[in-house]
């Protein structure tokens, strides 16, 4: 039940996908294209109030995938829909499977993270950083097993994507 969520949340989240960008988007899209790698993370991000991690991200991908308005949003709504899967793992952990699969639904038809999953900004990449944070604390919390070095990549990801 939980492909159906995902794939009903992939649907959404590539309706309009294709629409012009928007500055920050442009701004972001044209510095992956005018500045070298290192010059991605040290010059650039310092005239930009989020942290580098998406700017790298988007350097990357936009070498091998190409630039255009779809190209470039693509990350965003791979995040986006990873965050639901982990919202479905978060419910079904706390309480049950429906309650998972009621919480992946909800978040897969919100207007604003289906908004905020079209961007290619870093939004979506921290709100997957912190999903897996929030499942992996509640497996702390249960007693399971921890994968520690998962653990550091979801707290690198999230320091490495936005500062809140």
């Amino acid at each position: 039940m939980i492909w159906a969520v995902l794939i009903l949340s992939l649907v959404l989240r590539l309706i309009s996908l294709n629409q012009s960008l928007w500055l920050d988007e442009a701004i972001n899209v044209l510095a992956s294209q005018n500045y070298s790698l290192l010059g991605m993370l040290t010059e650039y991000a310092k005239a930009d109030f989020h942290p580098p991690l998406h700017f790298l991200i988007l350097w990357i991908w936009t070498k091998f995938i190409g630039v255009n308005e779809i190209a470039v949003r693509i990350p965003s709504v791979i995040f986006g829909v990873l965050t639901i899967y982990f919202t479905y793992l978060i419910g079904k952990k706390l309480r049950s499977e429906s309650l998972g699969l009621l919480s992946a639904f909800l978040l897969a038809i919100n207007p604003l993270h289906i908004y905020y999953s079209q961007e290619a900004r870093m939004y979506s990449l921290a709100a997957l950083a912190v999903s897996i944070n929030v499942f992996l604390l509640l497996k702390f919390v249960k007693g399971e097993k921890l994968n520690l070095v998962f653990l550091v990549v979801s707290n690198f990801f999230i320091l490495g994507s936005d500062y809140v």
